[in-house]
Formats: C-alpha cells, structure tokens, sequence
C-alpha cells in the first residue's frame, strides 16, 4: 500500500531527531559538519526554502530528501527500510524536481552509487558526457524537457533579455503563476483599474477600511501585473540604457514577480511620493508594519533582504486567510 505515504517539508521542530539520523545514515551529506550543533546548524539552513522534504506513514519516517538549490543537486536521500514503499523514492525525487524547477531550475543532478544507476535512469537521470564524481557516479535529470509550455516560454523569455539560468536560484525568487481569476479592486493613484484574487481582494478591503478608521489611507499604486507587463517595463528600462543588475535590483524577472499572483499590491499615501523609500517614514507604514499580517500581507522585500531586490516599504503580499 502506498497512498497513506505523505511527502511534507521538515518542520524547524524536528531538526534535532534529523540530525541524529543524518550523523549515523548519511554521513555523505555532511562532509565537514562532523559535530551534532554543525549538522542541526546545516539542516536548519535548507527548512526556509523547503530543500528538506520528509516521506511520513502515520507518525512515522518513511525517508527524507534533502536539496542543495545553490548546486542544484540532491544532496542525500534516506529510506527507511521498514516504512518506506516501493514508490517512496519516486515520490522524494518527483517533490525534489517540483521544488526545482520552482526556482527556475533547469537540471537537477545527483551522486548516486552504481547499484542504483538503472532505477536512477528509469526516473530519468543520465549520466553527462565526461561526467566525474568521487566516490560516486553523477547523473542529472533534464528538467526543462518535461516542462510546461509556460515555463518554457518564461526560459524563452528570460534567455532574450539576458537574465541568468541561475536568477531564480541564487535570489530564492520562486516562480508565480499566472492568477487566473481575478476581481476589480477599483483605480489606483493613476486612474487604473486594478485587481487581485478574489481572496487578496476581501483582504485588502478589510485591511484598506481598518486603515481609514484609524486615521490612515492607503492608496493603491499598482496590483495584479502579467508576465508580459513585467517583460515590456524590463525592455523599456533597457532601452533606457539601463543595466539588467541594477534593473533587477528594482524589478523581478518576468516569471518571478510576485503581482503576476494577483496577490500583491504597492501602496502609498496622501503626501508621498509613489514607490520610494521615503513610505517608509510615514504613518501609513508604520500602521502597516504593526497590522498588516492581520489581514494575510506582510512586507516581502525588506531591508537587505535575501532575494538582492532594493529595499521596497511599499510592496505588500497576500499570503494567507485572515485569522489563518
């Protein structure tokens, strides 16, 4: 029986009981990180981006995958021998390739031993001409080959205006589809009509009408944004003799940018001056700051933030149910 398998990402809770098996299973893994704190240290590093996805039976362990989206390889795979299923692997592998590709990955590479090479090859991993690997033998799976004609055409997309294979990678900027529903959230500061999802949209209402009862008015500057919208501002810029490092410190690449969800928003107020850091002085974030996760929004480009995007006070992402 293998449908009561469930593949999840580690929790932060659970780190201490993965390291111990880690330290006696899979000492491959942590070359290096010999002393239990080292090992806790690393797995924890690979919980925000999900690389560290556990297969559970009931309470159970069943096996864990681990990735490493700097390399984009599989840094280990465990299975229990007692718990596991026989698809228990296919299912690591298959979630390890989705969180992949994710971030715009276009090959996913392993070090396998030789015993597991033809199970490896029925899933799709080849070994690459000249390929060497200590103590091992390295194989990868082209992911691209199996892609989605939209992930194609955003590679397509990104190969013309120069953005780099490993954008999404080294930004840990995932890839957001398309909203395909989306309602009238009314004009923004420039008379444009905007719109979200419908579950973005009753948020920010709540959130917007909370705001005005305590003295605060947020103004819309934009919302949902397609990836075309997005691939026609990069060319302008451009165009405008503008670098691509300095654009993408400013915008996301088509494919990436969180409005193509119809999930965020970029605010302002009466009083100042649209998408500048100088929002960040004034009541309105400040409200902001103290109250929007109430209503599912939280700030997604902080200061010095991971993702190398500039600092951005006005940009705010529906994630999540109010009271969720």
């Amino acid at each position: 029986m293998t449908e009561d398998i469930k593949v999840r990402p580690a929790r932060t809770a659970e780190i201490p009981t993965l390291a111990r098996l880690v330290e006696n299973q899979l000492p491959d893994m942590m070359a290096g990180r010999k002393r239990p704190e080292n090992i806790e240290h690393h797995l924890s590093r690979l919980i925000p981006d999900q690389c560290l996805m556990l297969a559970t039976r009931g309470n159970r362990l069943a096996g864990l995958i681990a990735v490493d989206l700097d390399q984009v390889r599989v840094l280990a795979c465990y299975l229990d021998p007692d718990t596991a299923s026989p698809d228990t692997p296919r299912r690591l592998f298959s979630e390890a390739e989705q969180l992949a590709a994710s971030y715009g990955a276009r090959k996913l590479s392993c070090k396998i031993k030789k015993q597991v090479s033809g199970f490896m090859a029925s899933m799709g991993y080849e070994q690459p001409p000249e390929a060497s690997e200590p103590g091992g033998i390295l194989v990868e799976k082209d992911l691209a080959s199996r892609a989605t004609p939209e992930f194609l055409e955003i590679m397509k997309v990104l190969d013309e205006l120069g953005v780099p294979e490993t954008y999404g990678l080294r930004r840990r900027l995932r890839l957001v589809p398309e909203a395909k529903t989306l309602v009238s959230i009314g004009p923004d500061i420039f008379n444009r009509d905007q719109r979200l999802t419908p579950a973005a949209a009753t948020a920010l209402g709540r959130m917007r009408s909370a705001a005005s009862n305590n003295g605060i008015d947020l103004q819309l500057i934009s919302a949902y944004r397609g990836i075309n919208y997005q691939v026609n501002l990069i060319r302008r810029k451009l165009n405008d003799g503008k670098s691509l490092d300095d654009i993408l410190k400013a915008s996301a690449a088509p494919g990436y940018s969180e409005h193509h969800g119809g999930r965020a928003v970029d605010l302002t107020t009466p009083g100042c001056k649209p998408l500048e850091e100088s929002f960040a002085e004034t009541r309105a974030y400040q409200w902001l700051k103290a109250n929007a996760g109430i209503y599912g929004f939280r700030e997604s480009y902080g200061m010095a933030n991971r993702h190398g995007i500039s600092w951005e006070p006005w940009h705010w992402c529906y994630h999540h149910r109010p009271g969720r």
